[in-house]
């Protein structure tokens, strides 16, 4: 009974003993000890502490640059507008340990006597492009090492020397920055972190040996003279990956180089150019004297024209505009349903028959309209109306051989040739489809081209046009 009586007292003296201490304990000022970011706040009031906070920040920001070293080079980085410190949050978070409770705070109060109030709150960054632009600045980005993997080629095959490129780690430099910032280490200079630059190397090698086959063509600039072809190179670069990551510094490996043969060599091309007849298409040219000036006229400007593999024809661009200047003559033409008198009436008889030509060639169709009625001199379907700055008609070859245009106009006749090579026995015919009854105000018409092989097996359809006329 006695001992507990003992016990009794000496927990009721300590229970007033903390209590006098939670009492005592200030409750608007800092316990003591307290650190942030190695600025001493001890005692302070929240208010000054903030201060004193802000104060600091603004020498850090003012001091804020920084020498890093890469390669014997020195570079100045200035980060002081690219951080910012929330000194007044930092404030807050400190205060906190201590004034939550009147039972905590001798508690907080003797943890800080003998551990300390520590609070990290390091600055950030509030514009990550801002710190890059600052970082470039330097010239740091701009440096690497001087010793870059090396190449030969050798038997079909990529002798590589791994060098010891190495450039700037910009992450890095800015974790080893802002480390600084929050260290005061304003005089210590930065050792850069560094990357390998094995893949940028390799990347670099791969562009500039590694190619894609090219045919033998046509030099437009060059009064269309043959062009000699290129074999392609090409090599595994996740492989070379794989094989890099596995050798040393200096070491020489071997990559497998893998060539591929264009398809059109010079001498196929020499060989091969212009000798077949693709299709052949004529109309007859009836009307006055002018209208037949304008189809001659648009017929010269288009026969001769040589298109390249993926070359677009435009015809409003071969023919140009028809004006009085430019020898065109003023002829019957079809104007928002109604006949009318203008320069260069007629000539779309040349598109028409160039896009009838062009459908049996199995040649691309880019552009085409139809006119307002049905033309006298082709059939539904076939017709390809043009107005300079309205209406164009345009192809493009697909054929991975050049085609050449022969158009002609004599004897009361316009033919179009369209000259080439070709790659397969395929056979082209084309159908024209009636869409509406008799009865109504508008023809409707499809145009389908249908493909067949030789042996007369169908190989595609597809409709090029579907053309509404008024009847």
């Amino acid at each position: 009974m006695k001992r507990f009586a003992i016990f009794l007292t000496i927990g009721l003296l300590s229970a007033g003993g903390y209590t006098a201490l939670c009492a005592t304990t200030d409750a608007s000022h800092m316990l003591p000890n307290t650190v942030i970011n190695d600025v001493d706040i001890s005692g302070m009031t929240l208010a000054k502490a903030t201060k004193t906070l802000k104060a600091d920040a603004d020498i850090r920001r003012q001091s804020s640059k920084f020498t890093v070293s890469f390669k014997d080079n020195n570079y100045t980085i200035d980060v002081s507008d690219a951080l910012t410190l929330d000194f007044k949050t930092a404030a807050k978070e400190a205060y906190k340990e201590g004034h939550s409770g009147f039972f905590t705070r001798g508690f907080a109060r003797i943890k800080a006597l003998l551990a300390g109030n520590h609070v990290k709150h390091p600055p950030v960054t509030e514009d990550s492009e801002l710190l890059h632009a600052q970082i470039k600045a330097s010239g740091l980005l701009n440096a690497f090492t001087a010793a870059k993997d090396t190449y030969t080629i050798e038997n079909e095959k990529l002798l590589l020397t791994i060098g010891a490129a190495q450039r700037p780690d910009e992450d890095k430099i800015k974790k080893k920055l802002i480390t600084a910032i929050q260290t005061k280490d304003f005089e210590h200079v930065i050792s850069c972190p560094t990357i390998s630059d094995d893949i940028e190397n390799l990347e670099r090698i791969y562009q500039e040996i590694c190619t894609k086959p090219i045919n033998s063509t046509l030099d437009r600039n060059n009064n269309y003279a043959v062009t000699e072809a290129v074999t392609g190179v090409d090599f595994d670069k996740e492989n070379a990956k794989k094989i890099l990551a596995e050798s040393e510094e200096g070491e020489t490996v071997k990559i497998d180089l893998i060539y591929t043969q264009p398809e059109i060599s010079a001498q196929n091309l020499r060989d091969r150019l212009f000798v077949d007849n693709l299709s052949s298409y004529t109309t007859k040219v009836s009307g006055s004297s002018n209208r037949r000036t304008n189809v001659r006229l648009a017929a010269e400007k288009c026969n001769g024209k040589i298109l390249l593999s993926g070359d677009e024809l435009s015809f409003n661009g071969a023919v140009g505009e028809q004006s009085a200047k430019t020898g065109f003559k003023p002829a019957g033409a079809t104007l928002n349903g109604k006949p009318v008198k203008a320069y260069g009436g007629g000539i779309c008889q040349v598109s028409s028959t160039i896009f009838a030509a062009a459908l049996f060639a199995n040649i691309e169709i880019v552009e085409r309209w139809e006119h307002d009625y049905v033309s006298s001199y082709i059939a539904a379907g076939l017709d390809a109306a043009v107005a300079w700055n309205e209406l164009d008609f345009r192809i493009a070859n697909n054929s991975i051989y050049p085609i050449i245009l022969d158009v002609t106009y004599t004897d009361e006749y316009l033919t179009v040739t369209i000259r080439g090579t070709k790659t397969d026995d395929a056979v082209v015919r084309i159908e024209t489809e009636t869409l509406d009854s008799s009865t109504s105000d508008t023809l409707e018409v499809a145009t389908y081209r249908n493909v067949y092989t030789e042996n007369k097996s169908q190989l595609f359809t597809e409709e090029i046009a579907h053309s509404k006329y008024a009847r």
